[in-house]
């Protein structure tokens, strides 16, 4: 009896990790469109990059969220786009290190619209370590300890249409769904442990409102198997095409429970000089989770690198 209890519970928190946090929700998803969709390696038109730190749930919250992450990607030729992202992730004891290797090709719609798909192959190792848990018998022999570990491989897929003010994409997330097997795991443990398929839906749209100022709408819709539903629209001030300062609204839905979740992001972009720009933003939790949390941040560097023989880019870059 008592085996099945703590296994019980290691179920419901495994179950708790893959639907609701089994990878970052990235705040600045317009900042880096790759993080959400691989069809946009090679949009940028140089080779472009970005470095993440995302630290959740600030204010003393044992095992709360963190993730690292690094991507960078360039054209070849007009038509294909290659890219590389590595990302760590850790929700308490379970750690997730993940590398993708990312193929696009691209066809004219217009002259000055494209529309890319990609195709992107990931390794993930995933690791639960039972001794960041604390349990009132350490020793007891019902409970696993140690660490356990997989190398599960995944695959992304995207679809990008884009041209320099305007952009829509789709993408769907773990598409292998390859279930994990956890050295050493009990059998009744985690039964049904892996990577659920996401769905994204991005859309944004610059308007220029005079010389010096423009408006940056952008919107995501994320759907995840057994997770509630997430809605995101934020707004951007742009000056002078270098600083952009702006405003979002998440809203995520409880599967089978009235009511919402709702985070406020503001956000903050700097262009540094054409080649480099930094950009941050920080969740303020409006619901009942704000009594716990402090919020959450969130910081990109980006940069965008050409061969001394061409010009950064022609136009400038708002996506």
């Amino acid at each position: 009896m008592k085996y099945k209890f703590i296994t019980a519970i290691t179920g419901i928190l495994f179950s708790f990790q893959l639907s609701a946090q089994q990878e970052a929700n990235y705040s600045q998803y317009f900042f880096d469109p790759l993080t959400v969709n691989p069809a946009y390696a090679g949009s940028r038109g140089t080779f472009s990059g970005t470095l993440t730190y995302r630290n959740q749930w600030l204010g003393g919250i044992t095992g709360s969220p963190v993730t690292q992450a690094l991507d960078a990607h360039m054209p070849i030729g007009d038509k294909i786009g290659v890219g590389l992202q590595v990302s760590n992730d850790a929700a308490g004891p379970l750690h997730v290190t993940s590398a993708s290797a990312i193929f696009t090709y691209s066809i004219h719609i217009t002259s000055e619209t494209k529309l890319a798909f990609g195709l992107a192959g990931s390794f993930n190792n995933v690791a639960i370590n039972f001794s960041q848990i604390n349990v009132d018998m350490p020793n007891d022999p019902a409970f696993p300890t140690g660490n356990m570990s997989s190398l599960v491989p995944d695959a992304n897929f995207g679809m990008y249409l884009y041209k320099e003010n305007f952009y829509v994409g789709l993408s769907a997330n773990h598409l292998i769904q390859t279930k994990w097997k956890l050295q050493n795991a009990p059998i009744t443990a985690v039964p049904t442990a892996m990577f659920y398929r996401q769905y994204y839906i991005t859309a944004g749209y610059v308007a220029k409102l005079s010389d010096n100022f423009a408006l940056r709408p952008s919107a995501l819709i994320q759907y995840v198997q057994a997770a509630p539903a997430l809605e995101e629209l934020d707004a951007s001030i742009i000056y002078k095409e270098r600083l952009f300062v702006g405003l979002g609204i998440r809203n995520s839905f409880r599967s089978g429970i009235s009511g919402s979740d709702n985070i406020l992001v503001p956000s903050i972009e700097y262009d540094l000089g054409n080649k480099f720009r930094i950009g941050y933003s920080y969740d303020i939790f409006l619901s009942n989770a704000g009594s716990y949390s402090t919020g959450t941040h969130e910081i990109m560097l980006g940069w965008d690198l050409s061969p001394a023989s061409k010009t950064r880019m022609v136009n400038p870059r708002y996506f």
